[in-house]
C-alpha cells in the first residue's frame, strides 16, 4: 500500500493504491493513505474487476465519514502517482483519490437504465449542479462502458448546463471481456454496485480548474467519406462497403475480420479519425460485420463525415498524456495545482504495452508535480466547447488548485 497528498489552502488532495490480495482490505488500505486521518468530501474509487466490489467498497467505508460521497467504477487498469508498477503484469489493484476541505462542495446523483433514454439519463445527470454554489464548478461523469450511443447522453448534459459547466470523466470498463462494467454510488454509509447507469458528481471548488485533452494520433492515407452509417455502425465509405474499405487501408485480409479477437487486435492500432475544427476525434473500431460488410465502434460515426485512418507511435502516446495534463494545468492560470484525476482510454493500454504504460505514468509523474489519480477507460469525457464531449484514444484530465 501506498499514498500521497498534497494540501493547499482550505482544499486538499489524496491518492492511495494497494495491489493486496484481499478486496476488503485492499480498499480500506488505499482509502486510509488518500484520506490520510483527513475527512473527505469525496472519495473516488477506481478498481480492478479481479476483486469483489462489493467486498472492497466495503473496505473503503470502513475508513470514510458516513457522509463522505463514494463514486467510482471497475477499470482496464489505474492511473495513481504513488509509483504503482505497472511493470510487473495483471494483478488486481485499486486506486482511491479522496479531496476535501470547505473549499470544495460536492454533490451527488445517479441515474439508472441510462440505456432506456440517453440523452434524458444526461439531462437528469445535470441536475446535480443545481446544487452546486461556487465560483467554479464542473460536473463528473461516470459512465457504463457498454453504453452506446454515448455521446446523446453528454448533449443531454449539455443542453442543461450549456458552455458555463465543463464536463469530465469516463466509462467503465472490465479489461476487455465486455461483459459487465460496474459503477459505484454511495456514501461512507454505503455504496451500491451498479451498471446501466450514470454517476454524476457536482463539484465546486473555490480555485481554479482545469480541463485538458491529447490523444498523439496522426492522419495516415486518404480522405474518405462515410456514405452509410447509423450510429456507430458504418456500412459504407466512399460508396463501398466499409468493411472492404477498412481492410485495404489498414493491409488486411479479409480472413482478419473473421476472428474478433485478432480483429480487435488490429483495429486498436488503426483507428478512424472523424475531420473536426479543431482537429481529428477518433474512434475505436471494436468488431466488424462480414455478412453486413460493416464495422461498428462505440461512439457515433455520422452520415457526411470525412475520416481518415490514423496512425502513432509509442512516444506520441505518452507525449500525449504529459500534454493533456499540462493543458489542464494551464487551465489553473498559475494557482499550484492540489492534485489530478485523469481518463484515459483503455485500447491506449493495448497499443503502448504494460511496459510503456509504467513509461507513461512516470512520465506524467515528472510533468505534474502534484497527486493524480484515474483509471483506463472504455470512453473518454471532456466538454469544454459545444455539446460534443465523447472521445476514444485520448486522455481526459481535469486539474484542481
Amino acid at each position: 500500500m501506498r499514498g500521497s497528498t498534497e494540501p493547499t489552502g482550505d482544499r486538499w488532495f489524496g491518492v492511495g493504491s494497494s495491489t493486496g490480495p484481499r478486496a476488503g482490505q485492499a480498499g480500506a488500505d488505499a482509502a486510509r493513505a488518500a484520506q490520510a486521518g483527513r475527512r473527505a468530501n469525496l472519495v473516488v474509487v477506481f478498481c480492478s474487476t479481479l476483486y469483489d466490489a462489493a467486498e472492497l467498497l466495503e473496505g473503503v467505508c470502513s475508513v470514510t465519514p458516513d457522509d463522505a460521497v463514494v463514486v467510482g467504477s471497475t477499470s482496464m487498469g489505474e492511473l495513481v502517482s504513488d509509483k504503482h508498477d505497472w511493470a510487473a503484469g495483471p494483478q488486481p489493484s485499486v486506486v482511491v483519490a479522496a479531496l476535501g476541505g470547505p473549499g470544495f462542495a460536492v454533490r451527488s446523483t445517479f441515474v439508472p437504465r441510462a440505456s432506456a433514454d440517453h440523452r434524458q439519463a444526461g439531462i437528469e445527470a445535470a441536475s446535480v449542479m443545481d446544487q452546486v454554489n461556487a465560483p467554479n464548478k464542473v460536473m463528473l461523469m461516470i459512465l457504463d462502458g457498454l453504453l452506446r450511443e454515448r455521446h446523446k447522453l453528454v448533449r443531454g448534459a449539455y443542453s442543461v448546463l450549456g458552455a458555463s459547466v465543463p464536463i469530465v470523466g469516463g466509462c467503465a470498463a472490465d479489461n476487455l471481456t465486455y461483459t459487465l462494467t460496474q459503477q459505484f454510488y454511495g456514501t461512507g454509509q454505503a455504496v451500491d454496485v451498479l451498471s446501466d447507469s450514470v454517476v454524476a458528481v457536482g463539484l465546486g471548488s473555490s480555485g481554479p480548474l482545469g480541463v485538458g485533452l491529447g490523444h498523439g494520433w496522426h492522419k495516415h492515407g486518404q480522405p474518405m467519406v462515410v456514405t452509410g452509417s447509423n450510429e456507430g455502425e458504418v456500412f459504407l465509405i466512399d460508396n463501398q462497403p466499409a468493411l472492404d474499405v477498412y481492410l485495404r487501408c489498414i493491409g488486411a485480409d479479409k480472413s482478419l475480420a473473421e476472428d474478433a479477437y485478432k480483429f480487435r487486435e488490429v483495429a486498436f492500432n488503426h483507428p478512424l479519425g472523424l475531420s473536426r475544427g479543431d482537429g481529428e476525434d477518433l474512434r475505436v473500431i471494436h468488431s466488424a460485420n462480414p455478412e453486413r460488410g460493416s464495422v461498428s465502434c462505440l461512439a457515433d460515426v455520422p452520415q457526411g463525415a470525412l475520416v481518415w485512418t490514423m496512425r502513432t507511435n509509442e512516444r506520441s502516446l505518452i507525449e500525449a498524456a504529459v500534454s493533456s495534463c499540462q493543458m489542464a494545468l494551464d487551465g489553473l492560470g498559475g494557482a499550484e495545482p492540489v492534485g489530478l484525476l485523469i481518463f484515459d482510454c483503455g485500447a491506449r493500454v493495448v497499443r503502448l504495452g504494460r511496459g510503456n504504460v509504467s513509461a507513461e505514468q512516470g512520465a506524467i509523474r515528472s510533468a505534474v508535480g502534484a497527486p493524480f489519480a484515474g483509471f483506463y477507460t472504455y470512453g473518454e469525457i471532456a466538454r469544454t466547447r459545444g455539446s460534443r464531449g465523447t472521445h476514444h484514444l485520448t486522455v481526459a484530465s481535469l486539474a484542481l488548485a
